[in-house]
């Protein structure tokens, strides 16, 4: 059973690609992703040597700042492409199957993306292991842990069974089961927030599953968009099942962000007030920009440039989104002082922006090689 060529790039194929890198024939996209690779690989030593307090702007008043906010917009993404290839196969098979191996990959190194803001952020990340030596079931946070650890396994098994044609329904909806139970539980972690506003809903864990399937259908429909383009030149007809699901995923996120903001204008708890600061945000950004919009533009979408183009400004606004989402919660600060601001600011230190260039330069880097190496083509006498 050979797994070189399959599920692992082909090692003839992959050496050319590294030959062509190290000649100037890389592409300008894979050199601009090795320069972020490298740029926010020493940011990330610089957090991790010289310590949070001198190269974060996170503090008391806003310990989450773009590392979590980077952290929870890749996971979700991940989650999204899961989706995606569970719909994808169930609703649209046949046009489908080309690109499901792109699209459960991207779900696996957007979530290896994700684990390294993370991991930014949480310091010692040699001791999560203690999360296996004293459970607490109780919490949110050791229930995400198991999840996490299930949901990694079954979509590298999806993956797997993908690339040897050997699919399987039965774990195509264990990874949609397990990335539904693993990302309502971080939504449920921001949720059960009760002494802040802004998080604390019931509606979170819904929104977060909402807003996964917006940008993983981004994302697929970027590559999707991107393949047709290299095979039928750019007025070939786009791929049928991505608009769609990015029509369907822009309306679920304009009903959750909608009634969430509703429901936190009527609110009067201590705090509430938040949902006032940053109602131009919301409807400006978060709805008109990042809803709205690229919603006519799909209605406007003649070839796959489009196609492209709506969905990076998908994913461009769903980033803003994010942010406002999660610094926005430390805003009106729980206790109030003399020495304390009525509303707190955060600014991102270079670091920290420098963690977000490394997530992103990382799913950029081993997409493109993996592509040059042939990884997604279809494997003779197998069905990719």
């Amino acid at each position: 059973m050979s797994f070189d060529g399959t599920v692992l790039p082909d090692r003839i194929r992959m050496r050319e690609a590294v030959s062509d890198i190290l000649k100037g024939r890389g592409g300008v996209p894979l050199y601009l992703s090795l320069l972020g690779l490298l740029t926010g690989f020493i940011a990330t030593g610089c957090i991790f040597l010289l310590g949070h307090a001198h190269t974060t702007n996170t503090s008391d008043l806003v310990p989450w700042g773009i590392q979590i906010t980077t952290y929870v917009y890749f996971v979700l993404i991940s989650t999204g492409c899961t989706f995606v290839n569970f719909f994808g196969h169930v609703f649209h098979e046949e046009e489908y199957k080309p690109f499901a191996s792109r699209v459960i990959f991207l779900g696996i190194v957007t979530a290896l993306a994700a684990f390294i803001s993370l991991a930014t952020e949480m310091g010692r990340v040699d001791r999560m292991y203690y999360f296996l030596l004293s459970p607490n079931p109780a919490s949110p946070m050791f229930w995400m842990s198991v999840w996490y650890a299930a949901y990694i396994a079954v979509i590298v098994l999806e993956y797997v069974n993908i690339r040897r044609n050997r699919h399987s329904r039965k774990v195509m909806w264990a990874a949609f089961l397990v990335a539904v139970a693993t990302h309502s539980t971080l939504g449920s972690l921001f949720g059960a927030v009760s002494s802040r506003a802004y998080y604390y809903s019931a509606m979170l864990p819904i929104y977060f599953l909402f807003i996964a399937f917006l940008s993983g259908s981004a994302l697929a429909a970027i590559v999707a968009a991107v393949e047709r383009r290299k095979a039928g030149g750019k007025g070939s007809p786009l791929p049928a099942p991505f608009p769609s699901f990015l029509k369907i995923g822009l309306g679920l996120a304009l009903f959750a962000t909608f009634w969430r903001l509703m429901i936190g204008l009527a609110g009067h708890v201590t705090g509430s007030e938040v949902f006032r600061l940053t109602l131009f945000d919301t409807l400006f950004y978060g709805i008109l920009l990042g809803i709205v919009v690229p919603f006519l533009l799909l209605l406007a979408v003649r070839g796959p440039g489009g196609l492209i183009f709506t969905g990076l400004w998908i994913l461009a606004t769903q980033f803003k989104a994010r942010i406002d989402l999660v610094v926005g919660g430390f805003q009106v600060p729980v206790f109030r002082a003399y020495d304390i601001p009525e509303v707190v600011r955060y600014t991102p230190s270079v670091f920290e922006g420098l963690v977000v260039v490394a997530s992103v330069s990382l799913v950029a880097f081993f997409y493109l090689v993996c592509d040059r190496s042939g990884l997604f083509e279809t494997v003779p006498g197998k069905g990719a």
